[in-house]
């Protein structure tokens, strides 16, 4: 028996392993523990197109049904998914949602606004910013776009005490300066870890000049592991997954374009994966790193935990396509 089979046939039962205290109150102040007596609350919102207005409502929208972040005042950094780029395959977040993004952080005055990457594959990233759009994105908008693969860093303490080989992190100064922090994946499955949203968004904060490419070292350390360290040790104030034109299949890069029609967005990252996944067609305690992240305290998975603001997951259910070693993610219902 393989360990995806193993996760799949016990679920997040397979994950006891760790702790419930690995991430205790206290252990780490980027990253405190959630309160769990205080329900998530995601926004759900359909978005049919990344035509501007289109854009500019649903983003509206979906900030008015959760609980974003106050960004008056504040240095907010948007973390947008750039694995790479392709002409043919939605691998990125789209520029264009990113750019409704940063026109709807300035509406309510956010003092700066950085875009910022470190991708995984494509060591050329001023190429890759070019080719996806988010350099012409950058001028337009008069705000700063940096290579996190090759920022200014410092080490932060992995508060997780049962950690590996990553008992600290190399942080990069853009994330840590940032008073919002702000993760935009693309709605996508994962060769590796089943499925992509924005807690796997987080691999891209950590640089290359020290992680290496794709991250290897995060990949020697078991992805499911390694996100759950990062997530515990930087927070994500806010998520917007794109999920308008996801990938389903092969993915993270060799996917096909699956379209769902909707933006999630919600200020705890393991809900709104949570509720993606749901979307998608995946259970989310069947996700290895989600049922891992809840066991450490990084929130719930329970849909009884988590408030969907907007439309209902039912309505908007789009099953994607899943690499056939994760078919065991389907929900029981669906086998």
């Amino acid at each position: 028996m393989t360990r995806r089979e193993a996760v799949g046939a016990l679920g997040a039962a397979a994950l006891a392993t760790l702790p419930a205290s690995a991430f205790p109150n206290g252990g780490s102040q980027l990253a405190p523990r959630p309160d769990a007596r205080v329900p998530s609350r995601v926004g759900l919102v359909l978005c049919s197109d990344y035509g501007p207005e289109t854009l500019r409502e649903a983003l509206r929208a979906g900030w008015k049904a959760s609980r974003p972040p106050d960004v008056r005042g504040k240095r907010v950094v948007i973390k947008p998914n750039l694995a790479d780029f392709s002409p043919d395959r939605p691998i990125h977040t789209d520029a264009r949602l990113v750019e409704a993004l940063v026109e709807h952080l300035k509406a309510l005055e956010a003092r700066t606004i950085v875009l910022a990457e470190g991708p995984p594959h494509n060591r050329d990233t001023e190429l890759l910013f070019r080719r996806t759009g988010f350099e012409a994105v950058a001028k337009r908008q008069d705000i700063a776009l940096i290579d996190l693969n090759y920022d200014d860093s410092r080490p932060v303490r992995n508060p997780n005490p049962r950690a590996s080989i990553l008992r600290e992190f190399h942080v990069p100064e853009t994330v840590l300066s940032a008073e919002v922090l702000i993760s935009v994946p693309k709605m996508k499955t994962h060769r590796f870890a089943g499925v992509t949203l924005s807690l796997k968004n987080m691999f891209g904060i950590l640089p290359g000049m020290i992680y290496g490419w794709p991250k290897n070292v995060l990949h020697w350390n078991g992805i499911p592991q390694s996100i759950c360290d990062i997530n515990g040790t930087v927070k994500t104030h806010f998520s917007i997954i794109d999920g308008v034109v996801g990938m389903e299949g092969y993915g993270p890069i060799l996917g096909t374009a699956r379209k769902a029609g909707v933006l999630v967005m919600g200020d705890s990252a393991l809900a709104a994966d949570a509720t993606a996944a749901r979307i998608m067609g995946v259970e989310p305690g069947l996700v290895e790193y989600m049922a891992l992240a809840q066991r450490a305290g990084l929130g719930s998975l329970r849909g009884q935990d988590i408030s969907v603001v907007g439309e209902r997951v039912e309505r908007v259910r789009t099953e994607f396509a899943l690499d056939p070693e994760f078919a065991f993610m389907r929900p029981q219902r669906s086998r």
